[in-house]
């Protein structure tokens, strides 16, 4: 009991919810990261002239402290500098859905919201999506499944006005029944406080209409990887 109960967590945990990260702290990290490069070429520079202009000496106790801290500094330097071209590179990376306001996704048909949830939301975080068909789907409207191959299920609500907690129970009993060990309920509309209380302790992730504008327009944390239906 105890091992099935370590095992069901982890395979939760494993399963994060999308999270926000604003684009301006990217150019931050890079401004940050030029800077470093710079003040690394500025050293590199500076031993090369001690070594041929000046012809001290390879192994002088000062020229010996830069080389070590130019290799340390230049292979962390490197690595950053991957890490930022690898954001820059998601960022940029034309994505089937454009970031849209409540308004406009109010505007879209059941499906389309369904299939913008899906790509501009989830498939941008890494898992692999899969809409269900809009008929007979049981309450789910997406499927995903994260890295370590476990999955979760979503349940959209292009509303206006709240969701209640009668519709969060639902979706947790739906999720219990489809063996899916995460259920996140995206809306257009808000969410009530009941419905917020009673999913606390639960694998519930409750997204309202303002936090899914926010994740729209956030940087992604990994490449995509959908599967379409």
């Amino acid at each position: 009991m105890t091992t099935h109960t370590r095992t069901l967590e982890t395979r939760i945990f494993a399963f994060e919810p999308p999270r926000w990260r604003p684009v301006r702290r990217l150019f931050t990290y890079t401004l940050g990261a030029s800077a470093a490069l710079l003040v690394w070429l500025a050293l590199y520079g500076w031993l090369g002239y001690r070594l041929w202009a000046q012809g001290a000496p390879l192994l002088a106790p000062l020229n010996v402290v830069l080389m070590a801290v130019l290799v340390a500094a230049g292979v962390l330097i490197a690595l950053v500098g991957w890490e930022l071209l690898r954001r820059w590179a998601s960022l940029m990376r034309p994505v089937g859905w454009r970031a849209l306001s409540v308004p406009q996704m109010m505007a879209l048909t059941p499906s389309e919201f369904e299939a913008y949830v899906a790509q501009r939301i989830f498939a941008r975080q890494g898992y692999a999506v899969v809409n269900t068909p809009d008929v007979k789907d049981g309450g789910i409207d997406i499927i995903l499944t994260d890295v370590q191959g476990a999955t979760a299920v979503v349940q959209c609500k292009r509303y206006r006005g709240t969701v209640g907690e009668e519709v969060v129970r639902d979706l947790y009993g739906t999720m219990l029944h489809s063996g899916a060990t995460q259920g996140f309920l995206v809306t257009t509309g808000n969410i009530s406080l009941a419905a917020r209380r009673w999913a606390v302790g639960k694998p519930l992730e409750l997204i309202d209409g303002t936090r899914l504008v926010e994740l729209a327009r956030s940087v992604p944390y990994t490449n995509a990887s959908s599967v379409h239906r």
